[in-house]
């Protein structure tokens, strides 16, 4: 049963040490991690002092950078002795492609936690990454069943989170050195608890750093004691995230008797955990279940026979369009609109595929694309010109 965990200091690294089943340490620098505690070079000398201790060391690039702190970052990465790591995690397709560009042989980690909770999407990845992928990581909000099927489907190994903290926002701007004036401006992490006016007994652990804002739930995940059928499907690896519950300069205290307990007696661990635990998502995710209910049904009589389905737009710019069945486009062709108006499909509109190809026929499940057309929201269908 293989876990990893954050380090941040030769402290962790000898619990790491003596911690059962836990064969892989992530490496956090501040330069490149969201909650980085540790220099550029402490970070290499980490790796080092891992690889010694039979630990397999992996660097966290998990920060989102706009493009010209994505060069600036890349320079002084170019200094950098790669071969100390094992694997570097991204969250970031650039940093993804950086690495693949200059490190060719360094395998992939790729955080796949935020948007990527279908099988197509994350196979899309497997398939885009390429033989540098090594591992994805998993989203908690993925149901047990469905992390069960995409462990046996993906042609990658998974991760998932076993314990640890639940993040619910994310933002790369800094969001609370100035509303609490804080003075020191070397700080490198400013933490708090955030209540909202309506729920002021229900705080939530807030972090600042460089690299932007964080918020995590009141409550922490654990699935420790629920892994079994994980483990039959080929769950590769389960992580234990200590980072909350840690002074510096460490990031894993009591790890090695965590992991013990993990093995032992998950549920007296799950008992005995700092914070009050749950599992929100691992028997079934029931957010989007209220969305078929929020949509109109006024073009429902039309579906079988629309042709195609605006599934996306930019006002001025594009219509993308998913191809419901095949088509050749003709001058009497229809948009229908959400409100059961409708409009011709422009005459001087451009149809293209992807690639900017111009056509004037689709194919099933095809993404087409036209210039901006007036009114065309999501939703809109498009029917041939005959259809009443």
């Amino acid at each position: 049963m293989p876990f990893n965990t954050f380090i941040s200091s030769i402290a962790d690294l000898d619990r790491c040490t003596a911690a059962p089943d836990l064969t892989e340490v992530l490496i956090e620098p501040m330069l490149l991690a969201r909650q980085g505690r540790v220099g550029e070079k402490a970070a290499q000398e980490l790796a080092i002092a891992a690889r010694a201790r039979g630990l397999r060391p992996v660097l966290v690039w998990d920060a989102l950078m706009p493009q010209q702190a994505m060069e600036a970052v890349g320079e002084r990465l170019r200094t950098w002795d790669f071969a100390a790591f094992a694997a570097v995690r991204v969250n970031d397709l650039g940093a993804a492609a950086w690495m693949q560009e200059h490190h060719p042989t360094l395998p992939l980690h790729l955080i796949a936690e935020t948007g990527n909770h279908n099988l197509s999407a994350l196979q899309g990845w497997c398939e885009l990454l390429g033989h540098t992928l090594e591992r994805l990581i998993l989203s908690i909000e993925l149901p047990e069943a469905q992390l069960v099927q995409y462990c046996q489907a993906l042609p990658v190994p998974c991760e998932v989170l076993g314990a640890g903290p639940i993040l619910l926002f994310y933002s790369p701007r800094s969001l609370l050195a100035d509303p609490l004036h804080a003075e020191d401006e070397d700080a490198t992490h400013i933490a708090a608890t955030i209540a909202f006016e309506d729920h002021p007994d229900r705080p939530f652990p807030t972090v600042e750093t460089p690299h932007g804002t964080l918020m995590f739930l009141d409550k922490d995940q654990f699935i420790g004691d629920r892994l079994e059928s994980l483990w039959k499907a080929g769950l590769a690896m389960v992580r234990i995230d200590l980072r909350p519950f840690s002074p510096a300069p460490d990031a894993a205290p009591n790890i090695d008797r965590i992991c013990q307990q993990l093995l032992s007696a998950p549920a007296t661990l799950r008992q005995q955990w700092h914070r009050p635990t749950r599992a929100p998502f691992f028997n079934a995710n029931r957010t989007t279940a209220l969305i078929p209910r929020m949509k109109t049904r006024r073009l429902d009589p039309w579906r079988n026979q629309a042709i195609a389905e605006v599934i996306a737009g930019e006002g001025g710019s594009y219509v993308v369009f998913r191809v419901l069945r095949p088509f050749h486009l003709t001058p009497d062709t229809q948009i229908l609109l959400p409100t059961g108006d409708r409009l011709p499909f422009p005459a001087n509109c451009n149809l293209r595929t992807l690639q900017g190809v111009p056509t004037s026929q689709g194919e099933a499940d095809q993404l087409l694309l036209t210039d901006w057309i007036k009114k065309a929201v999501t939703g809109s269908l498009l029917l041939a010109g005959s259809e009443e």
